[in-house]
């Protein structure tokens, strides 16, 4: 019952996004309508010519406007096709795009623990070609469907005239596919989820691996990287076998029916018309009628076969889009703020493996902080929650005695200047106003002082620098510097394990195993002789221009 709920749910959702565009659906369904029934006039109009020179009872010239008349209705078959085929392509296409729109809005603004559990190459499958494999749903399903069923329903009116045992049993062997079908449709379904998931899992992978090439040639990894991808590989080429053993099964199937038909309704026909109770003209438009009604019943099996496909990969989309956004308050971040606090504050990524434990540190308007502990302390930790991208399992962090959850978080990040160690989002965003400039900037250290130039240029209250000159060479540090120099007066947060960006910071943080373990001025911490005297021994050299 589930699975139905949810396939309902799937299906509203995919129909929602075709609602803009009904008027051009309707259209193209009258278009196919039209066809439908110039495709129903042609077998009738055969059936006349037949009998009348069966019986001698038309002249050349009767059946000479009876072709003409037939070729008239082949030409209207082709011009509102063509009409019908434009329609829903040109439909398809900008519903599909709506639909790439519309979930990577979303994506954008789920919370950071959906990537930290799904992979950039899943993501990007799913925005792309889970999208992609939508628009057959869309172009040869949506409408189409509903015309195969009227002309399914139309042939077996029109043939009941003729001869109403002839007709039940094609509605016998019209069923005996149908159930044949639905047998089928677990199979189906399965089949095109297990070949949607190796194709996502296969493109994340390739994806990874470009992106850490430099590292598996360093380390030599590559012939292991290429035995992994063998193996999903292979286990794509399975998925595709087993579609392939499916349909080796499924159309072949259809196809006998459809000769078979052919052999029964010639041979009862026959009968029918040795006992008088049916025309040569008649048998023949039954034959017709008989191709006519496979195909459209092959076409609703192809198109069964793409519906399942679109659940398949719309399943994955629609998992995206259930997924809740960043939940925030109302309150605006206000810029005479006079102080954020850490109250208490645990958090852990996953189940219980605390990074911050008992956290607790103000930062009052104006001050300048160095965080400083060893990889996996809790630093960049402490900005992440700053910032919204998680929240605490346990404890507060306040702005101006208010929880954090209660503010917008788009004015919080739009009054934080945040430079981190890795910018490949920056170097469009902060230069879409000239694009072209990315190619000027040759390394990523010139990226990284351009990027720094462009957001201290911006309006802000705090400043936050991660790690932010981890790229750079002692000259470039130096320009940094320079402009950290100019901003004294605003609130800054700065995590580096070089200490020669230090500016008389009014409160060093020592972190180790998430937990603040020292805290205080440069002078007072060397006094101590503890962990931020080591941090200082080992950076000693950097250190000379602060002495």
């Amino acid at each position: 019952m589930y699975k139905i709920t949810k396939d309902k749910n799937i299906l509203f959702w995919l129909i929602s996004f075709a609602k803009p565009f009904r008027l051009w659906i309707i259209l193209a369904f009258f278009a196919m309508l039209i066809v439908a029934s110039f495709e129903l006039l042609v077998p009738i109009n055969i059936k006349q010519v037949i009998d009348s020179i069966v019986e001698s009872k038309s002249s050349l010239e009767s059946i000479k406007s009876h072709s003409y008349y037939v070729l008239l209705l082949i030409f209207g078959v082709f011009i509102f096709s063509s009409v019908f085929s434009y329609i829903l392509n040109i439909t398809g296409q900008k519903i599909m795009r709506n639909i790439r729109d519309s979930v990577f809005d979303h994506v954008l603004l789920l919370p950071q623990n959906f990537f930290d559990k799904q992979s950039v190459g899943r993501i990007t499958t799913r925005v792309t070609n889970d999208v992609n494999a939508l628009n057959e749903f869309y172009t040869n399903v949506l409408v189409q469907f509903l015309k195969d069923i009227l002309v399914i329903f139309g042939i077996v009116y029109v043939m009941f005239n003729y001869n109403s045992s002839l007709t039940f049993l094609m509605i016998c062997i019209t069923i005996s596919i149908i159930c044949f079908a639905f047998l089928y449709r677990k199979r189906l379904r399965r089949v095109y989820t297990k070949l949607r998931l190796t194709i996502a899992k296969l493109n994340s992978f390739i994806n990874e691996s470009i992106r850490g090439i430099n590292l598996l040639k360093i380390y030599n990894k590559s012939d292991q990287n290429f035995t992994r991808f063998e193996k999903l590989s292979n286990e794509n080429f399975e998925a595709n076998m087993e579609q392939m053993y499916t349909f080796a099964i499924f159309r072949p199937f259809i196809e006998f029916m459809s000769v078979f038909s052919t052999a029964a309704i010639i041979w009862f026909g026959g009968r029918e018309i040795i006992s008088g109770n049916l025309s040569v003209g008649e048998l023949l438009a039954i034959l017709f009628f008989l191709r006519m009604i496979f195909r459209p019943i092959l076409d609703l099996a192809d198109k069964y076969n793409i519906l399942q496909s679109a659940l398949a990969a719309s399943e994955n989309l629609y998992e995206i889009v259930q997924v809740n956004r960043e939940e925030y308050g109302e309150r605006i971040f206000p810029g005479d703020f006079k102080s954020i606090k850490f109250n208490n504050v645990w958090f852990s990524y996953k189940d219980d493996n605390w990074v911050l434990k008992d956290f607790n540190l103000e930062i009052k308007k104006g001050d300048s902080i160095l965080l400083l502990g060893s990889t996996g302390s809790g630093k960049t930790t402490i900005i992440n929650l700053l910032l919204g991208f998680y929240q605490p399992q346990k404890g507060e962090i306040l702005i101006d005695d208010i929880p954090l959850k209660n503010y917008n978080f788009h004015s919080i990040r739009k009054n934080f200047s945040v430079i981190m160690q890795d910018t490949p989002l920056f170097n469009i965003v902060l230069d879409d106003e000239n694009i072209n400039s990315i190619t000027s900037v040759k390394s990523v250290g010139e990226k990284q002082v351009s990027n720094v130039k462009r957001i201290l240029e911006k309006p802000f209250h705090v400043i936050i620098l991660d790690e932010a000159t981890s790229n750079l060479d002692l000259d470039l540090e130096k320009d940094i510097k320079d402009y950290l120099e100019n901003i004294k007066s605003k609130t800054s947060i700065l995590i580096a394990h070089r200490l020669n960006l230090i500016r008389d910071e009014d409160k060093i943080l020592i972190l180790h195993n998430g937990r603040l373990i020292e805290t205080g001025k440069h002078i007072d911490l060397i006094s101590l002789n503890k962990e931020y005297s080591k941090i200082f021994k080992f950076n000693e050299e950097f250190f000379q221009s602060k002495l």
